[in-house]
């Protein structure tokens, strides 16, 4: 796509005393990781699609970006996380280019979300409705859009916390937008990201915005993403949920709350006079809170059969649907008065359609399931299989498409993860972790704990983590499969242990981290956000503990439709959905352990399961080859606070 194939080879760059090991110090070539970038040239040079599992330490973010710069083609690279979008844009991608020789630029596109639509800050102003704080900021993102930004990305903003509403009124969200009155030559942020995107040439984007991109092309609605050449996966093992998301739809009440505001807003703006327009807004606040009253106040995610014989939900759903209608019709009469009204007229009619589809879905493929709590409801409708309009897309699409992870294999086939995204007809490889796994650590696996569903089996697990908890002085991830396990094991320590405990939920993810990093006596615990993507080397993380087999509640909504949709076709859903879902995780967790050539600690897998039962040993087999103890005096001399003293 008009870019210049640089005349270096992958040896000259990434060879002995190549152009790499001349700009870093430190750098040694790996083999895994030559052969690794020699695969993926290949795969670009001849349009195929690739599924390439990198244990920890392989070097797979270099093995897949040198041969992607190197031939000289429009490259889309799309993470999980945001960390490794910012390692990507600010530090690896600016080397690269000048080791590989390349005048290039990537830039990172992201989400509408993420940018501010000066059109809603002006009618946000304008309304009267703020408190004081929310003044405040409004003041604080005007001076910043006046005075600061190029950009108009949130991220530039720490005042404004990510979630505040203020920011979700001033967003470039789709349903606001204006776009035949929006362009780059009006100041508008969006698309001039996306004029920066066309030109670029390494795009970074996240998994959510590609998936949303995907949603729109199969629905024919046009698309987000410029084309490429080539498109490259990492933390490919979290797409296939990311794309159910989107491929399905949600909607909540906050969403429909929203609207109602909006359309009070806009009624008072630019239709003074309409009554009834703010009168049908009330309207649908009521049935709003009439649909919560009916579900309860608790906590719970509900199927589609269950909410079936609530009647007091049906009926309230109805007139809710009803009342939608209604706004939708009396909007449609006034659309053309201004802005606002033609865009709140849009969403109406959007979520009157999704409401239609979620009750009357009759598609064997798409899930209706609900979660509530406290005056909350999400509606939620979801493909319970993505492979076909996946497979769809990347045949339309065309390109090389990569996918890679240290977790895409189990017993070292990918069968589970093809199938999901469609991916039977794409080439297979799978490079090792370099670590000396035998030497560095061991699984410590202690003999005589409980079942997990017994009542006192976290206070009994952390009495069998409470030696190696003393002995390496905190330093310690625990990682629990539900957040109750979780407060449970907080209450615990908080009673017996005297340096820091940090726990999820508590503070942001990365400001844990840092805590954990910086302090002496530190315990993490966490859910299923830290099982992966967390990287703490060197001696302040020196024992894991996982308290069980990571597998999904079988209560939940889109577990049981998948484990009746796999029985359908006479397949035995434990096999072919809970185990491997629960083996992949057990690979993610105990990656946390090992993250560089020096490390060296404990993981501790409490769940008597992994001895006891058939599938215990195969999850085993997945794991790193760390020697299992069952004593904790063996699992001591692993610390390495213990082997210095």
């Amino acid at each position: 796509m008009g870019f210049k194939q640089s005349k270096l080879t992958i040896d000259e760059v990434m060879g002995i005393d190549g152009m790499l090991a001349k700009a870093v110090d430190g750098y040694a070539p790996r083999q895994a990781q030559l052969d690794m970038a020699h695969e993926v040239f290949e795969v670009i040079q001849s349009g195929e699609t690739f599924l390439a599992e990198a244990g920890t330490g392989t070097g797979k973010t270099f093995a897949y970006l040198i041969p992607s710069l190197l031939s000289g083609k429009k490259i889309i690279v799309s993470t999980a996380t945001k960390t490794l979008q910012e390692q990507l844009v600010q530090k690896d991608l600016p080397l690269l280019f000048k080791v590989c020789g390349i005048k290039g630029q990537a830039h990172i596109l992201k989400g509408r979300d993420n940018y501010v639509c000066t059109q809603r800050l002006d009618v946000t102003e304008t309304a009267e409705q703020h408190s004081r704080e929310d003044w405040k900021k409004l003041a604080i993102i005007r001076d910043w859009l006046e005075e600061k930004t190029s950009s108009g990305d949130r991220s530039e903003i720490s005042q404004i916390p990510e979630e505040d509403m203020i920011w979700r009124k001033v967003t470039a969200r789709m349903e606001f937008c204006q776009s035949t009155e929006c362009g780059t030559d009006c100041g508008c942020f969006y698309p001039q990201q996306k004029e920066i995107a066309q030109d670029t040439q390494v795009l970074v984007v996240n998994h959510h915005l590609f998936c949303a991109d995907l949603a729109l092309r199969e629905q024919g609605f046009g698309e987000i993403l410029p084309e490429a050449d080539v498109y490259i996966f990492d933390e490919a093992h979290q797409l296939p949920d990311i794309a159910a998301q989107f491929l399905g739809f949600t909607v909540s009440r906050s969403q429909l709350d929203e609207l109602a505001r909006d359309i009070k807003q806009a009624q008072k703006l630019e239709a003074p006079e309409s009554g009834n327009l703010s009168d049908l807004s009330v309207k649908l606040e009521e049935q709003l809170k009439a649909v919560c009253d009916a579900l309860g106040k608790w906590e719970k995610r509900w199927t589609w059969e269950q909410l079936e014989i609530e009647t007091a939900f049906q009926k309230s759903m109805d007139r809710l649907l009803q009342t939608l209608t209604h706004l939708a019709d009396h909007l449609k009469e006034m659309s053309d008065r201004g802005k606002q009204l033609g865009a709140v007229h849009k969403r109406c009619k959007e979520f009157e359609r999704q409401l239609k589809d979620w009750m009357t879905s009759k598609s064997e493929n798409k899930i209706r399931w609900l979660e509530s709590s406290q005056g909350r409801f999400k509606l939620n409708l979801t493909p319970l299989s993505v492979a076909d309009p996946f497979s769809r897309q990347r045949d339309e699409i065309g390109g090389a498409w990569l996918f890679t992870s240290a977790t895409l294999s189990i017993n070292g086939k990918f069968d589970y993860f093809a199938k999901r995204l469609g991916l039977m007809d794409a080439k297979e490889s799978v490079w090792s972790s370099p670590f000396d796994y035998v030497s560095q650590g061991v699984i410590y696996h202690p003999v005589g704990l409980p079942q997990p569903n017994d009542p006192n089996y976290i206070k009994i697990c952390l009495r069998a983590a409470w030696p190696l908890l003393k002995a390496a002085d905190g330093r310690a991830f625990l990682l629990f499969t539900s957040h109750r396990a979780l407060q449970e094991a907080k209450t615990i320590l908080e009673q017996h242990w005297h340096g820091k405990l940090l726990v999820q939920g508590e503070q942001p993810k990365s400001a844990l981290l840092d805590a954990f990093k910086s302090s002496k006596q530190a315990i993490l615990l966490g859910t299923s956000s830290f099982w992966e993507g967390v990287d703490v080397k060197g001696d302040s993380l020196q024992l894991v503990v996982i308290d069980r087999i990571p597998f999904i509640p079988p209560d939940d909504p889109i577990v049981k439709a998948r484990e009746a949709y796999l029985k359908e076709k006479g397949l035995n859903a434990f096999v072919h959905f809970q185990l491997p879902e629960a083996t992949i995780a057990m690979k993610q967790g105990a990656g946390r352990l090992i993250r560089d050539i020096n490390d060296k600690g404990v993981l501790m897998l409490c769940d008597p399961r992994f001895s006891t039962k058939n599938y215990g040993k195969q999850i085993i087999n997945s794991l790193p080859n760390f020697p299992w103890v069952y004593d904790v005096k063996h699992a001591l001399t692993k610390l390495p606070n213990f082997s210095k003293e």
